[in-house]
């Protein structure tokens, strides 16, 4: 199937969800290895990591999949490591103004404590901003 049918697909959404779904229950079952593993309780926190280790894989198929037909709405663009760099650094400066929208947004709503949250984010953000073109000097 052409790469541009695909994508109008059902198959391709489907797995757009799943491959958002996969990377959200990673992350949930790692925190929930880690407060096993606070608790004391390792055995239950080894099988959330396996989960999560599992979960990974089941991410990279989807990855692959939509990073084949071009998928446009995650930037799944990848080759070599300058160019990785380079996508990576697009990716991290949309973030960076998606944190000055929130920032507003929650302080036109008073939310205060997430405007706040938000900030130390957006910090972050800048500070990868800074790092990755510092590595993508060292490559040229």
């Amino acid at each position: 199937m052409h790469k541009k049918k695909f994508r109008e697909s059902r198959t391709y959404a489907l797995i757009r969800d799943a491959f958002t779904a996969e990377c959200y229950t990673s992350f949930r079952d790692s925190l929930f290895a880690k407060t096993a593993q606070e608790e004391g309780l390792s055995a239950i926190s080894e099988e959330f990591s396996e989960f999560a280790r599992c979960r990974n894989s089941h991410t990279l198929c989807y990855f692959n999949v939509l990073k084949d037909a071009g998928d446009e709405f995650y930037n799944f663009k990848s080759g070599n490591t300058l160019e990785n760099i380079k996508t990576a650094l697009q990716s991290e400066m949309l973030k960076a103004d998606a944190c000055v929208a929130l920032i507003k947004a929650a302080r036109d709503e008073g939310l205060e404590n997430i405007a706040e949250m938000m900030e130390e984010i957006s910090m972050d953000e800048m500070s990868h901003i800074q790092r990755l073109a510092s590595l993508g000097e060292g490559i040229v």
